[in-house]
């Protein structure tokens, strides 16, 4: 599994598709700290929920980095499509965990903020932060060739699913009760930025229980992922 994620990452940086996501959310990132000082709060819910967006488009790309045929190659060299699957989420989580780390310290070591982070705020933007950005790999997956292999076809409701996922409460106040069900099965991704944004040092436990919730429904989706690629290998 080393050597596999290895590879992968090795083929997602010489591709250079990764370029486009991470130019762009690195663009805006700074756009946003274009000036100073910044609120700490407000601006970690901002960058967290750019992240989402980020994290999303750039799971897509790695996905979808290698071509169909080489993708039969590293099942036979592997033995399991399953493990293609897990290395391609590693990768892509590896690179996602560098842009967070990015989003987290470049803030403070430039002196963007209004003050220091305090303890509590750190843990908060470190949680919300790694949480979204799983959050929209997980969607990601389900948007890849392997399961729509249109991109025309992908594309647009990837594009409605993460908007969506910023719109629960005024979903669920705009449709009939019979559908109501719709607006809690999409991601929580507006609930954790709301709670990163109003956060001022208390109501910790809501921010844990939130960030929870969205863990493990990422969770949920990536495990669901994972046991569809083994399904695909018995088929074959």
């Amino acid at each position: 599994m080393k050597y596999l994620i290895k590879y992968l990452l090795q083929q997602n940086i010489r591709s250079q598709k990764y370029l486009a996501p991470v130019v762009f959310y690195t663009i805006v990132m700074l756009l946003i700290y274009s000036y100073k000082p910044n609120p700490v709060a407000d601006s970690y819910g901002v960058t967290a929920m750019l992240l989402f967006f980020g994290s999303a488009w750039l799971g897509l790309t790695v996905m979808n980095a290698e071509p169909p045929g080489q993708i039969q190659l590293l099942v036979l060299h592997t033995g399991s499509r399953r493990k293609v699957a897990i290395g391609q989420l590693v990768c892509a989580a590896v690179m996602q965990l560098a842009m967070t780390l990015i989003t987290i310290v470049y803030p403070i070591i430039t002196g963007m903020f209004e003050r220091q982070p305090t303890t509590y705020e750190w843990i908060v933007a470190w949680c919300g932060h790694l949480v979204l950005a799983l959050l929209g790999l997980s969607i990601s997956v389900f948007f890849q060739n392997a399961y729509i292999s249109r991109l025309n076809w992908s594309l647009p409701i990837f594009i409605v699913v993460l908007l969506s996922s910023f719109v629960q409460v005024s979903l669920s106040e705009r449709l009939p009760e019979s559908l109501q069900w719709i607006s809690y099965i999409l991601p929580p991704a507006f609930y954790l930025v709301q709670k990163m944004m109003l956060f001022d040092g208390g109501g910790l436990g809501q921010i844990v229980l939130v960030c929870t919730w969205s863990a493990v429904y990422a969770m949920l989706l990536l495990s669901t992922h994972i046991w569809l690629s083994g399904r695909r290998d018995l088929r074959s």
